[in-house]
């Protein structure tokens, strides 16, 4: 029996003196300079590493470093980048964000920014335990908010996990007033089909009696992200392959590697959409949501403010058009140059995989790179 108690106080994020002792850690560290060198370019590193000797708390590593750090990210990786929905929150109420999965960290970074700089409070964001690979990623991630997410275990303990996560989230958002970021499913979409899974809000409402109450009481608002191109976009189309050849082993340090390609990887356009709270959506269709339905029916809603939200780009209508074969009308949104430079893109990466077959690979990419477009169409 897992004591539930000591687990709930084991995922929570770094306090105050935890914060304080795991700064002391970091800076002992030659990979964080390195780190504070990326994020502070144009600074004297004898500054940076003063700054972060005064950082006494999560809001202050967020505020000094981690916002810093996705603006230099975003900076360097991205053509532009745009954000929409935000006037559905309000800055003094807590949520559960529940966005697409694009990235490990990216995704929930974007995210933290916005609310950061547009007065909204950040959130506390799940930190799969499988990522938890070492003291110095710990140590990061926790002092930015992050809680532990418990993956994988036999079938008794991912029955308790879920359970004990169920009440970590109610805890967070109802008695301490703090909002959460999870993704739609287990790992990041591998084929741009963003999906959201009906386990999440089943574990969600986990042994509670009234299923419609429960999910009220996590004021769930989903959120979609895009990128004009995605930068584990090759890593995901392998990974994609070799799993439908046969079973497919991670090798050591390749969840640090896509860490670090999401993070370098050039991202074009980016757009962050926040939808509209799903208790709003609960309450206009009072009258036919049941507790057999629920779940299904708040997936589906879900599922079609992402879509409708997700911000669609020439590469997706030229890819959407290619693997279509009809004359789907789409073209109005793209030019020649447009088809042209999609398709080199496409060969191009498809040519940096050089054990796998370029044409599945080409198609993969595709079909990655179109499934934005199909969701959108089908909501219409």
């Amino acid at each position: 029996m897992i004591d539930l108690d000591r687990k709930l106080v084991e995922m929570r994020p770094y306090n105050d003196i935890e914060v304080q002792e795991a700064m002391i850690r970091l800076l002992k560290h030659k990979e964080f300079e390195q780190i504070l060198k990326y994020v502070f370019p144009n600074q004297d590193i004898d500054i940076s590493l003063e700054q972060m000797r005064n950082v006494k708390s999560t809001n202050d590593f967020q505020r000094i470093f981690s916002s810093s750090a996705v603006e230099e990210i975003l900076n360097k990786t991205a053509s532009c980048f745009s954000f929409s929905g935000l006037e559905n929150l309000r800055n003094d109420s807590s949520y559960l964000f529940i966005s697409n999965h694009r990235d490990i960290v990216m995704d929930s970074a974007i995210l933290q920014n916005v609310l950061l700089t547009n007065g909204h409070r950040t959130t506390q964001i799940t930190f799969g335990s499988n990522l938890m690979s070492n003291q110095f990623i710990i140590d990061i991630g926790k002092i930015n908010k992050m809680f532990t997410f418990y993956r994988g275990g036999s079938r008794n303990d991912i029955y308790y996990n879920a359970l004990a996560h169920s009440l970590y989230i109610k805890k967070v958002l109802t008695e301490e007033d703090q909002s959460i970021w999870i993704a739609q499913r287990d790992g990041r979409t591998k084929n741009g089909n963003d999906k959201t899974q009906l386990s999440l809000l089943k574990m969600l409402t986990i042994k509670q009696k009234d299923p419609i109450k429960a999910i009220k009481q996590f004021n769930i608002v989903p959120v979609s992200i895009s990128y004009e191109l995605e930068p584990c976009d090759i890593l995901k189309v392998n990974e994609s392959i070799i799993s439908e050849k046969g079973s497919y082993a991670k090798k050591k340090d390749e969840d640090f590697n896509s860490v670090l390609t999401g993070i370098t990887g050039k991202k074009g356009k980016i757009h962050l959409a926040f939808g509209e709270p799903i208790n709003s959506f609960i309450d206009a269709n009072a009258d036919t949501l049941t507790a057999c339905n629920i779940h299904e029916n708040v997936c589906k809603e879900m599922d079609r403010q992402i879509y409708l939200n997700y911000k669609l780009n020439p590469i997706n209508y030229v890819c959407y058009d290619i693997i279509s074969y009809i004359d789907s009308g789409l073209n109005v949104t793209y030019n020649e140059t447009d088809i042209k430079e999609t398709r080199a893109l496409i060969d191009r990466k498809a040519n940096e995989l050089s054990a796998i077959n370029k044409n599945m690979a080409k198609q993969k990419l595709y079909e990655m790179y179109a499934a934005p477009v199909r969701n959108y169409l089908n909501q219409k």
